[in-house]
């Protein structure tokens, strides 16, 4: 598991909290299209349905996957794998023309099944992430406003907060706004951990998902772009072309100058 301390605990809980959502699209449709593709395969309709599941499931895991290691790498976007947008014309058109063949030789690629488990078995835990980045922040800072609670609840509805059986035998000396000022200190306290609380959850959601989606498949930066270059001359036959261009130079300087001496001479 990856441990990078430039890491951001607010990247990483921006993404959990767009666990669910998008857990709950993947979930939906991952089971739909695998129910239909395996009842529909007999007649078989159900096979391209399949196909195509796969294929999605795999693709979509792929993009999650370089966006957890861009979060992981601190927040820098690594390169995407070599794409059809890359490469000439004619091999992209032949590319979207064999698109389909791509689907169903998913059928046989392992990576769409691990795919699919990734989004069926993972949805529990994205809930459960979803849940502890939104409702532990929360709850630190409420905390935290536990004096404004006290103002308030008093002026408000009359109500006297943090002065009951427990807070007068935890502290008993102080007044019930003092108590309401140690509550929101222990709040304070309490919300230094919150970042690295994050943290962790995303290094756990991050370890899950290259558990079923592997190395990501980063290509070489800039290699398919560089320009051939022809193979440098020899040390020798460059010399030999050096003398050559001087030799006819001075040749070309000696023909000058003999010409304008010749009308002298008459």
């Amino acid at each position: 598991m990856k441990s990078n301390p430039r890491a951001s605990a607010y990247g990483a809980w921006k993404l959990q909290l767009g666990l669910l959502p998008l857990g709950v699209t993947a979930f939906v449709l991952t089971l739909t299209g695998i129910v239909l593709g395996l009842s529909l395969a007999i007649v078989g309709i159900g096979i391209p349905i399949l196909a195509g599941t796969l294929a999605w499931s795999a693709a979509r895991m792929k993009r999650e996957q370089r966006r957890w290691d861009a979060w992981q790498n601190g927040g820098q976007a690594q390169d995407e794998p070599y794409s059809a947008r890359q490469l000439p014309e004619g091999e992209a058109a032949v590319q979207v023309r064999s698109s389909w063949r791509s689907w169903f030789r998913s059928l046989g690629n392992p990576l769409g099944y691990r795919a699919a488990a990734h989004q069926l078995f993972g949805f529990p835990l994205r809930i459960a992430l979803f849940v502890v980045s939104l409702t532990v922040p929360l709850s630190v800072f409420a905390v935290m406003l536990a004096p404004a609670a006290y103002k308030v609840s008093d002026y408000l509805y009359g109500y006297v907060l943090y002065d009951d059986a427990t807070m007068r035998m935890l502290l008993p000396p102080l007044s019930p706004f003092e108590r309401s000022l140690v509550v929101s200190g222990i709040g304070v306290v309490l919300m230094l951990f919150v970042p690295a609380l994050l943290r962790a959850c995303g290094r756990v959601y991050a370890a899950w998902l290259d558990f079923f989606a592997g190395q990501s498949e980063i290509a070489p930066p800039a290699a398919a772009s560089l320009p051939v270059q022809s193979p440098a001359l020899p040390a020798a036959e460059a010399a030999g072309d050096w003398l050559a261009r001087a030799e006819a130079a001075i040749s070309r300087y000696d023909e000058d100058a003999r010409q304008t001496q010749t009308p002298q001479a008459h």
